[in-house]
């Protein structure tokens, strides 16, 4: 069980704080069951009702300082996500950011930002679609690198973008 003030990472809700165990009063009489309120570190503001039973199932630790540091150094050796062409990249991504596991996540990032940069080098228009992926990926996994790490979302994004850069576009 979760204790009170804890952060955890909620499926694809991202970061959250456990504000409160309670049995929330929108309930009917008698399926009265306990509840975790959590608040969004993600989407300022967001409150959740997650039910206690079942909960372990959606929720995982935030992942610790080193293994964030280590992904942002090491952001070379992490597996580029190969993504479908067309209609079939939505669902993939959309499992992805489901998952929200942060190796995948920061794989889905460079990926898209590795197509994007290659469609700007071409001239052309980075497709929409992955333009709101991209932005949701960056959104948790730089959410949850930021706590881990104690620093500020942007100082994370520059960060990656700036380790980004400085692969060539064939592997980055």
């Amino acid at each position: 069980m979760l204790n009170i003030g804890e952060c955890v990472i909620y499926g694809s809700h991202g970061l959250c704080q456990v504000r409160e165990i309670l049995v929330p009063s929108f309930l009917e009489r008698g399926k009265e069951k306990q509840y975790y309120m959590m608040i969004s570190a993600v989407d300022a503001g967001s409150v959740l009702y997650v039910p206690v039973e079942g909960a372990e199932d959606k929720i995982r630790e935030v992942t610790g300082a080193d293994n964030a540091e280590d992904l942002i150094e090491d952001i070379e050796e992490v597996d580029e996500i190969v993504l479908p062409e067309g209609k079939k990249a939505e669902p993939a991504m959309l499992e992805i950011i489901k998952r929200n596991d942060v190796e995948e996540m920061m794989g889905l990032v460079k990926s898209l930002r590795k197509i994007k940069a290659t469609r700007e080098a071409q001239g052309k228009r980075f497709a929409t679609l992955n333009e709101r992926y991209l932005n949701l990926a960056e959104k948790l996994l730089y959410t949850e690198l930021a706590y881990s790490l104690e620093t500020e979302k942007e100082t994370i994004k520059r960060r990656v973008l700036e380790m980004l850069s400085e692969l060539p576009l064939e592997t980055a």
